[in-house]
């Protein structure tokens, strides 16, 4: 309710910037007709609040998720540090290694979320953390395996277009893991199901007994207790682009307001309110 408030708030307050230029254009150029002086107004208006375009994935709940508030917990973070920076964003969805190649490329401004790798370092900024992904791993029901340490030299499973993170690595490296790798989440739980991989990570944000995957009630999986990394996500931009350290540095400064000023922590908790 609070969030829902203070954008009504915004955007009147918008309309009312919008308007009083309009005013203060026909009041000190009387020459000008009215479509002139909207046009004037709407150009200082978009010089003051520039637009950009930004991309991110899909099905990566609950931080983009069009089945929650805003699409999702990072898109309601992402837009309230553009907001503060005055900053107008479309955001498109894309498939995550395309949201990443336009982004070096140029095509679009940035993405998110992200995790950091020092490969992706090599050609993009990244923000402070805008989430932080629990990480857990996970067996089939049935399985023979009742310990992590069961797990070590087996195969763990992970998503063609997932990067893994130097946490998730250091996982994979303690327990000298083979890695499989399938399509996406859910196709790597089918394969731990089927036995073709042992094991899988996951985000422990999500409602297992949703999952297409796991609607088999004799074949659902089961998540060690024990919490394996908290891996961070990020908002990215090129380094190519123009003042780009210096936007992402207005990028974090924005980010840390939200926090200091208690906003993130009303979207923090809106959203495990809803997960819970």
């Amino acid at each position: 309710m609070e969030l829902r408030l203070s954008t009504s708030i915004r955007s009147i307050y918008g309309l009312i910037r919008h308007l009083y230029w309009t005013i203060w254009v026909i009041v000190l150029l009387p020459s000008v007709s009215l479509a002139e002086a909207l046009f004037i107004a709407e150009a200082h208006h978009r010089a003051e609040h520039p637009s950009i375009k930004i991309a991110t994935g899909d099905h990566y709940s609950p931080f983009i998720d069009d089945k929650l508030p805003n699409g999702g917990w990072s898109v309601s973070i992402v837009q309230r540090v553009l907001e503060k920076l005055s900053v107008q964003a479309e955001i498109i969805y894309l498939p995550w290694d395309r949201a990443l190649k336009w982004t070096n490329e140029g095509q679009i401004f940035g993405s998110f979320p992200f995790v950091y790798s020092p490969q992706r370092a090599e050609t993009l900024l990244f923000s402070k953390p805008i989430n932080h992904v629990p990480v857990y791993m996970y067996v089939a029901q049935n399985s023979e395996f009742s310990t992590l340490e069961s797990l070590t030299t087996k195969r763990l499973c992970f998503p063609y277009d997932y990067a893994l993170s130097s946490l998730e690595k250091d996982i994979v490296n303690k327990y000298a893991m083979t890695i499989n790798r399938v399509k996406d989440g859910t196709g790597c739980i089918k394969h731990v199901l089927k036995g073709w991989s042992d094991a899988g990570l996951i985000n422990s944000y999500i409602d297992i007994s949703k999952l297409s995957a796991v609607q088999d009630e004799e074949q659902m999986i089961k998540v060690f207790a024990q919490q394996l990394a908290l891996v961070p996500l990020h908002f990215v931009i090129s380094k190519q682009g123009k003042d780009s350290q210096l936007w992402i540095d207005k990028f974090d400064q924005a980010l840390a307001q939200i926090d200091s000023n208690g906003e993130r922590a009303i979207i923090d908790n809106q959203y495990r309110k809803l997960l819970n």
